[in-house]
């Protein structure tokens, strides 16, 4: 059985009515956060779930753009700081509601949210590698949590969703989103996906769903 690990929240938040655009709003500014951060997805029924903020890229558009997991909410279902402040809005989902599929979204941010896409100090790369890649290869893989913080682990030789890879790394409830890298030959950040999950009863092996044609179908770099 497939676990995911998007996390729940009981207590609800003031936050603004949804709406497709983006305003800007008293409660939504002044905010500023941070790959691999605990974020909260408030979905249309007034319910709540925290995840990990995933990589930050920028769009053609030259603003930043946030991924999480694709199960962590629907399009248009705002996300917030855990103390209630709107930052943004998922504006883009790739999750057929199964989990041997993609488990990928896009996070557009509200003007004037402060977004630090470093990780460990280190900015990714623009380009990410393709699961052919990491299969081919090998490396470790590295994730950033915000239930379980920085783990890293080799591929795990186990089956995993069709869509993803499995690898070993501590997961838990809301750790979903996470972003996955691994470490290229002088230490730069190698861009692999998000983190979606593990299988039912083991929070040792994570899978990553693979970012690199995201890019591409959401022209993000």
């Amino acid at each position: 059985m497939f676990k995911k690990m998007a996390g729940s929240l009981l207590a609800a938040t003031a936050v603004v009515a949804a709406a497709a655009a983006l305003p800007a709003t008293a409660n939504a500014a002044p905010a500023t956060v941070s790959t691999g951060d605990k974020i909260a997805i408030r979905h249309a029924d007034g319910q709540n779930n925290t995840c990990t903020l995933g990589f930050v890229l920028t769009g053609t558009d030259n603003q930043d753009r946030g991924l999480i997991a694709g199960h962590c909410g629907d399009l248009h279902d705002e996300v917030m700081t855990l103390d209630g402040r709107t930052i943004g809005r998922i504006a883009a989902v790739e999750f057929p509601d199964t989990f041997n599929g993609p488990d990928t979204a896009v996070v557009s941010f509200l003007p004037g949210v402060t977004v630090d896409a470093a990780i460990e100090g280190v900015h990714p790369t623009v380009s990410a590698l393709t699961k052919d890649e990491v299969k081919r290869n090998g490396p470790v893989l590295c994730k950033l949590g915000s239930t379980t913080g920085l783990s890293c682990g080799p591929l795990a030789d186990i089956s995993a969703p069709a869509t993803m890879i499995a690898f070993h790394a501590a997961n838990e409830d809301g750790d979903s989103g996470s972003p996955v890298w691994a470490y290229g030959a002088n230490g730069e950040i190698l861009a692999v996906g998000t983190l979606s999950g593990g299988p039912h009863g083991n929070n040792n092996i994570a899978y990553v769903e693979p970012i690199a044609d995201y890019l591409k179908l959401w022209q993000l770099r």
